[in-house]
């Protein structure tokens, strides 16, 4: 277990929530059949998220000229969003950051959400005592329209990940064509997904979410379902 120390620089920050799963542009899909994918689903609930309190209206007209704040500058009396950065928008946080020694924070925008004409922008936040807050920041990708930050928007992601972790991946590289038995279950598992496919237009085979092959017989371990965390009492 370790600990992530949330300092509050505002008196009204915005608020942290777990990410959700939702997607409009996944609930758009056939049958909303994107909640299938158990990997993208997954993703998205993969951390945190800080939900922005109101519309943000923004509009770069290109060059190095900065991007204007056309509504949504200011919410109860603090700045919220910024354009003081050539061609993009900063929001500000209301929080810092304090994260264990070994552990840091990765932000970014929330996995698998957009914003037309807006691409969010990642950093790795080291571990800090210092209470700092930082800045969410999205490039703005329309020139001379205005972008649409709506309230509710997951305006920035975060999770925490271990400082050593990727130092210490070692990979190994096989060759799947020297696993004849894999190969022989992969194509029979694919060809059973097309037979179901015809025979079942829009549905899924499972074989991630359920740990079973096209027989039933078990090859992997059954997902438990997606991951609940822990939300600060803001």
């Amino acid at each position: 277990m370790t600990q992530v120390t949330l300092t509050k620089t505002h008196q009204n920050p915005p608020q942290i929530v777990q990410s959700r799963v939702k997607r409009d542009w996944m609930d758009n899909t056939y049958k909303k059949h994107a909640y299938q994918c158990l990997p993208m689903t997954t993703a998205n609930v993969h951390g945190w998220e800080l939900i922005l309190p109101q519309d943000v209206v923004v509009q770069w007209d290109g060059g190095n000229s900065n991007v204007k704040i056309l509504s949504g500058e200011e919410y109860m009396g603090r700045a919220l969003a910024y354009g003081g950065i050539i061609g993009m928008v900063s929001f500000s946080v209301g929080w810092a950051f304090g994260t264990e020694e070994g552990y840091e924070t990765w932000i970014g925008g929330s996995p698998n959400y957009m914003v037309d004409g807006a691409s969010p922008l990642s950093a790795i936040i080291p571990s800090s005592w210092w209470p700092d807050e930082f800045q969410m920041n999205w490039a703005i990708n329309k020139i001379g329209e205005p972008v649409t930050f709506e309230a509710g928007t997951p305006f920035m992601f975060f999770n925490i990940f271990k400082s050593d972790l990727l130092e210490s991946v070692e990979f190994k590289v096989d060759n799947l064509w020297d696993k004849p038995e894999l190969m022989n279950a992969r194509a029979a598992y694919g060809a059973a997904k097309m037979k179901k496919n015809q025979d079942e237009p829009w549905t899924w085979m499972k074989g991630i979410r359920t740990g079973l092959d096209e027989k039933g017989n078990r090859i992997g371990p059954a997902n438990s379902g997606l991951l609940k965390l822990n939300n600060p009492n803001n």
